[in-house]
């Protein structure tokens, strides 16, 4: 059992390394952030000390913005305080008033 093992070749290191120092772009136009984390807007929305059992927001659908009163969500849906259904995946951008 004690046999003993072969020697393994190590490669000197001879020069400074500088590994991942260089980052690729497939476009030359940056598009990382640009659209909103709408689901995650929603929940800072209710998760906001403000929001007791409804907020006023301002929504963008279609580049139609209009102003609603949200008073819960679903696991899709926003409901509002006049009863409609707001689909989360429709929705381009909501802003707190």
């Amino acid at each position: 059992m004690n046999e003993e093992l072969p020697k393994v070749y190590a490669n000197p290191i001879d020069h400074e390394l500088n590994n991942n120092t260089d980052i690729f772009y497939s476009s030359k136009k940056d598009t990382r952030g640009t659209k909103n984390n709408i689901p995650r807007l929603v929940n800072e929305i209710f998760a906001n000390p403000h929001h007791v059992y409804k907020s006023k927001v301002l929504i963008t659908i279609n580049n139609q913005s209009s102003e609603e009163i949200i008073v819960g969500k679903t696991n899709n849906q926003l409901l509002t305080l006049d009863g409609h259904h707001i689909n989360i995946n429709d929705i381009e951008d909501i802003q707190r008033l």
